[in-house]
């Protein structure tokens, strides 16, 4: 049996080269998740950004303790620092997003609400505002998502996640720690192993600051990677998900 946790909720966000919008996500999540579940608390992983967003997250932490500044050795990738946050976080249920600012995170009031029927719940971008080279590549993982889980999922890379804190641990074990993508690992193994998934559509915004970190030329050493090593994920067999 898994110890109790600690805390009812964590927020895991990554961070690389965000200092211009940083700040202004920080204080929407503050309020719409921090201020609204008792007893959260927002770890930020800061994968060795080279323009001051670690200090952003620090002074806000410096005043806030329910934030906590994790900072990696080496600049690892989105992947690996993801996955990072998710093995520090103490809640029982684990909300992911990013720091770009491209979700609306008032609509995480939608996600908690519907965590009582689920073990996982996934918003669904269907209004993207992003460049033509991530659309294509979420219509590729689209197609290798939906396979590999034997059922459809639209936005299976959407960093707009909550999990159960006892799904991801059933399916930790599997997901490798440097994966490029363990969000689609999980949503893969949540499916596979006959977690309740619940999915829910939600806002899809602008990038007001910055620019993306994946750009035309990495795309398709991404793609390979990617792919690589979702359909190695994806040929195990998955014990069912023991629900609570």
């Amino acid at each position: 049996m898994e110890p109790v946790s600690p805390v009812p909720l964590s927020v895991v966000m990554p961070v690389y080269n965000e200092v211009a919008g940083l700040a202004g996500v920080i204080a929407d999540i503050r309020e719409h998740v921090l201020d609204v579940v008792a007893g959260s608390e927002l770890i930020v992983v800061d994968d060795c950004s080279t323009d001051g967003s670690a200090g952003v997250v620090a002074a806000e932490a410096a005043h806030d303790p329910r934030i906590r500044l994790v900072t990696n050795d080496t600049n690892s990738g989105h992947g690996p620092t993801v996955r990072r946050g998710l093995d520090e976080s103490l809640g029982e249920w684990i909300f992911h997003l990013d720091s770009d600012g491209q979700v609306d995170v008032s609509e995480f009031a939608m996600l908690w609400a519907a965590r009582e029927r689920a073990d996982l719940v996934l918003g669904m971008r269907l209004d993207r505002h992003d460049p033509w080279h991530r659309l294509v590549l979420t219509r590729f993982t689209r197609v290798v998502v939906s396979a590999l889980s034997r059922r459809r999922v639209p936005d299976g890379n959407v960093p707009f996640k909550l999990v159960r804190r006892s799904l991801f641990g059933h399916l930790a074990g599997s997901m490798p720690a440097s994966a490029f993508a363990p969000s689609l690992m999980l949503v893969i193994g949540a499916v596979r192993s006959h977690a309740r998934v619940v999915e829910l559509e939600t806002t899809h915004l602008p990038r007001r600051h910055g620019t993306s970190t994946l750009n035309v030329r990495r795309l398709g050493a991404a793609v390979v990677r990617t792919t690589r090593e979702t359909v190695a994920f994806g040929r195990q067999t998955f014990t069912p998900f023991p629900r609570p």
